[in-house]
């Protein structure tokens, strides 16, 4: 038997009434629409429900699968003391993921309870995973459960750690669902959680009717930006699912869509017709690579030398071989020039390189002052710590080059600021000391959108509260894409 249905669902624990009270009755469509897939998984009475969250402990080099005991939860921290739920876990399939990902080169990863607390991670089920089961239970409790999350990966990574889901429930011959638990955009209203964006709205609109028009596999392909600026947390979940199910001709539907609070509560089910669509699959693999070949030769040239020092030290483990004269640069026999390229040449700069895949920092590491003896070696010598050093993150891995979107911020000297007028943060980065501690915040950061709000998290990077900062000093960036 292989996989029965995948579904698509949001995880606002404002559809449970315990939790959202007066309010649940504004997301009326929502809550019966769960009733309704709640009552067409009972009636597939699957052996096995695999659930996948975005709230869960998420890594950028591993899908985390929930090797717990039980799985047990509560909705405690949204104010309802009284609900409690258990699952029993699937032993057998989740062994099975995690032995088929060593043999093939998967991203699966069991995490127990040791490392749950040890990545400060609680080990009751998140609402990712619980909204659903909790609306599913009321209607059918004989299944077993995988609960996981997702990785930070390229959906197209994702994807193919999808595959291995879905041979090994093949093999184990049970009657499956896959639900992968996610909202839509934030930014759909200025009175909701995130800033409003109109790239939220257009975000869903594309969801809903590439769900529609058959067309699942489309969303992937959006611009990163859009993406981003959408702020969702459902996509790489449903990158898995669509994995899952990859090669097979699916039907999808999409079952409701409303957000009345600024977010997008989509209900979409996939269900598989039959025959193999490889020619599909590998379309969309050439469209994701011809989309990269554009990107890399748009980027401005200091970019792409940052991108080629990138690649060579990850490829060969050193710096790539480079000659310059007062007027341009040559890097492994390609010639880079230009005003930008001779200003960097003829003076020191301080400089920041930042790393993203599928819109997420991967990696970012700047130098205020400048440490090389001009920019270009700068940039350089940044770009390899930002791969490598960077001690948020495990060093880059050789298939991830070809999802890296790069920036390079070259920065201006350094002012005092005597005032908080001297400041604005979409213009202006900061630099706030206390004694021997210091915090950087680089200007126009999404989000940041007052002083206050700078100099605060400035001063916790730094260490200290805002209230101790002893000097402010400002610097402008030159941004280069």
């Amino acid at each position: 038997m292989s996989i029965a249905r995948g579904y698509l669902l949001p995880h606002a624990p404002v559809f449970i009434e315990s939790v959202g009270g007066a309010q649940s009755k504004t997301v009326e469509k929502s809550v019966e629409a769960y009733k309704k897939v709640a009552m067409e998984i009972a009636e597939i009475a699957p052996d096995l429900i695999i659930v996948i969250s975005p709230h869960g402990p998420v890594f950028t080099d591993a899908i985390s699968l929930y090797d717990l005991d039980d799985y047990t939860g509560n909705f405690k921290a949204f104010g309802d003391f009284e609900s409690k739920y258990k699952f029993h876990k699937d032993e057998l399939i989740l062994r099975e993921i995690y032995e088929k990902s060593e043999n093939v080169g998967g991203r699966f990863y069991p995490l127990k309870p040791k490392e749950f607390k040890k990545f400060q991670f609680k080990t009751e089920l998140d609402h990712g995973v619980l909204v659903p089961l909790h609306f599913i239970s009321q209607a059918y409790s004989e299944f077993k459960l995988l609960a996981m999350s997702y990785g930070t990966l390229s959906y197209s990574e994702l994807m193919r750690n999808g595959e291995i889901i879905r041979d090994v429930v093949a093999h184990s011959g049970k009657k499956t669902v896959i639900i992968a638990s996610g909202d839509m955009s934030h930014t759909l209203k200025s009175d909701g959680p995130y800033t409003y964006h109109e790239d939220g709205v257009l975000f869903d609109k594309a969801m809903c009717e590439y769900t529609i028009h058959q067309q699942p596999y489309e969303i992937l392909r959006l611009a990163s930006n859009t993406i981003s600026h959408a702020s969702e947390c459902g996509l790489r979940s449903l990158a898995i699912l669509l994995g899952c199910m990859n090669h097979l001709k699916i039907k999808s539907e999409l079952l409701s869509y409303e957000g009345p609070f600024g977010v997008g509560y989509l209900f979409a089910s996939y269900n598989i017709i039959s025959h193999s669509i490889k020619d599909e699959i590998e379309a969309f693999d050439a469209f994701n690579n011809q989309r990269n070949l554009k990107q890399r030769q748009d980027e401005h040239d200091v970019v792409k030398i940052a991108r080629i020092t990138i690649e060579n030290y990850i490829k060969e483990h050193k710096s790539p071989k480079m000659t310059y004269t007062s007027k341009n640069v040559i890097i492994q026999d390609e010639k880079y020039s230009g005003e930008v390229i001779e200003k960097l040449l003829s003076g020191q700069y301080g400089t920041f390189v930042s790393l993203k895949r599928d819109g997420n920092l991967r990696g970012c590491i700047g130098t205020i002052l400048p440490t090389q003896k001009n920019g270009i070696e700068e940039i350089i010598k940044n770009a390899i710590s930002a791969c490598s050093k960077d001690y948020r993150f495990e060093p880059l891995e050789v298939d991830e080059l070809s999802d890296l979107t790069i920036n390079v911020d070259i920065l201006s000297p350094l002012s005092i600021v005597e005032n908080a007028t001297m400041l604005d943060p979409k213009k202006f980065g900061v630099i706030v000391s206390h004694g021997n501690q210091m915090g950087v915040l680089l200007p126009d950061i999404e989000g940041i959108k007052t002083v206050d709000e700078q100099l605060t998290i400035a001063s916790n990077k730094g260490g200290f509260r805002v209230d101790e900062i002893d000097k402010i000093e400002r610097f402008t960036v030159e941004r280069y894409f």
